[in-house]
Formats: structure tokens, C-alpha cells, sequence
């Protein structure tokens, strides 16, 4: 049974499922792993409404390999009798499932030892803050945005982990001609900034892309062109957040050669523009 069917609003119960399998795949132990929910999930579990949701949440995450702790389902158990008496949650509980249900998924079958978990490798490219990398527009969507020819320019700003723990790079993005590819700083600061998203009259700059292995980040077709740390940042830049900001793809599907992320390139510059 898919436990995420027993509530109509599953954002939390997925939430919490996910830290929990992440981190136990990059190799913290379930008493660990438990102790960070509480950190990670620590507003929730101070607002009366959520907090038996990421109680449940936690039990549930458990009995995807039996390892529900004793514990782990007294408490789970309570959150239930205390989400029978919440008029905000009655409507949660889907035709899927009921609270009883619930109960009986969490049952004591299900209490067993720490489990084991493949821990999985994560690829870091190994980019630098002001490592820049260009590659040469050549897809439809580059003709009909005028950009046949030109190149794409992504220079690391920065990095982060996400919740999977994979490298995620950060970058900032512009278009040069192939006569004025960046040979310095100034250089590259003078080909502006491509805007990606508009809050309040402010523009979100930033992009993120990541590589599954060394083959995947091959088949970008990205050619480093220097490391320029110094080039600058937007003056009309909103506060900037990693977590929300534009994705970037590359080959989407093994089967063919096209690089999402020149569609996406050519969207945003058709549709904003560069900021100089």
C-alpha cells in the first residue's frame, strides 16, 4: 500500500519520507537519522496542526523496510487519536484510507531492526567559484530566438547540497557572440545577465545544474573556458534562493542528443532578455 493514499494534503508525509530515505542512502543510521527529523522538521513540530502529521509521517517512513521502533509507533499511535479530535484534519484522512487503516498498517509486524541501506555515490564535478563553461547554441530554438551561432555561458557562484545530498552547482548565465567569448573578468561582466525569474519588480538570476556521473556531465558539451571570480553580479537581484531557483537540463532522453537546456536558454532570452 502506497501510505502517502491515506491523506488527501501528503506534502508533509512525503516530505518526511524523503529526508528519511535520503539520509539513511547516504549512510546515517536510523537513530540518527531521527534525530535530524526532529532538527529539520522542527517548526512543524511546533505548530499543533502539523505535528502529528510528521509524527505519522516518520512512523510510516520506518515501515517501508519494517524497522518501525517502539516508540516510534506509541507516538504515532497518539498523533492518530490526537488527529481524530482536529476538525482541520478530518478531511485529510482520503477515501484511500481511514484512521483505521492507519492504525493497522502501523502495526506491530512492522517493529523490527535497523534496516540496511545501499549507501549511494554522489558525483562532484569538481567545479571552482568563477569556473566558466560555454557551449555553442545550435538546436532549432536557437534560430528562431536569433541566437544561431551564439554561445551559452554558465560561471559557478556558488554550490549546496540538496536533500538527496547531490552537487548541485549554482550559476549565473549569459549569451556571447563566438567572436567575443570572455578572456577576463570584465570581459564576461560586460555580456550581462540572464534573467530567469521577476519577484516584486526584482529579478532572480540564478541557475542550477547537476551531474549524475562524469559521463553525464560529458554529454552536457560544455567547454571550460577559464575560472573568472571576479566577474560580478547583477545590481537588481532579488535575495536569492538556491533552493527555488531556475533548473537546468541536459539530455533528458538517452535515446537522441538534444540538450534541454538550450530550449530554456533560448525561451528566457527571447522572453527577457539580457541584463547589462
Amino acid at each position: 500500500m502506497c501510505f502517502t493514499h491515506f491523506f488527501d494534503d501528503s506534502s508533509i508525509i512525503e516530505e518526511v519520507d524523503s529526508f528519511y530515505s535520503s539520509q539513511r542512502l547516504c549512510g546515517w543510521g536510523r537513530k540518527k537519522t531521527l534525530e535530524q527529523i526532529r532538527i529539520a522538521f522542527d517548526s512543524e513540530l511546533c505548530d499543533e496542526d502539523e505535528r502529528p502529521l510528521v509524527i505519522i509521517a516518520t512512523a510510516l517512513a520506518l515501515c517501508r523496510k519494517n524497522e518501525l521502533t517502539e516508540q516510534t509507533r506509541r507516538d504515532a499511535l497518539q498523533a492518530i487519536d490526537e488527529l481524530k479530535n482536529k476538525e482541520v484534519h478530518s478531511e485529510r484522512i482520503t477515501q484511500y484510507g481511514s484512521f483505521e487503516k492507519l492504525v493497522a498498517y502501523l502495526s506491530e509486524e512492522r517493529i523490527g531492526p535497523e534496516a540496511r541501506y545501499s549507501c549511494l555515490k554522489r558525483y562532484n564535478p569538481g567545479w571552482e567559484i568563477g569556473d566558466t563553461f560555454i557551449h555553442e547554441l545550435s538546436q532549432p530554438a536557437a534560430e528562431r530566438a536569433g541566437l544561431a551561432g551564439c554561445f551559452v555561458v554558465f560561471r559557478k557562484v556558488g554550490e549546496y547540497l540538496d536533500h538527496k545530498q547531490r552537487n548541485i552547482q549554482l550559476v549565473y548565465v549569459t549569451i556571447c557572440r563566438s567572436e567575443a567569448i570572455p578572456k577576463t573578468d570584465t570581459e564576461l561582466r560586460s555580456l550581462g545577465f540572464l534573467r530567469m525569474m521577476n519577484h516584486d519588480n526584482k529579478w532572480d538570476y540564478l541557475g542550477q545544474l547537476s551531474f549524475t556521473s562524469k559521463k553525464d556531465e560529458q554529454r552536457w558539451k560544455l567547454t571550460r573556458i577559464g575560472c573568472f571570480p571576479n566577474a560580478g553580479f547583477p545590481d537588481d537581484a532579488t535575495e536569492e534562493n538556491p533552493l527555488v531557483c531556475m533548473p537546468f537540463y541536459g539530455i533528458l532522453n538517452r535515446n537522441n542528443d538534444h540538450l534541454a537546456y538550450e530550449d530554456l536558454v533560448c525561451f528566457l532570452y527571447k522572453l527577457r532578455g539580457i541584463k547589462l
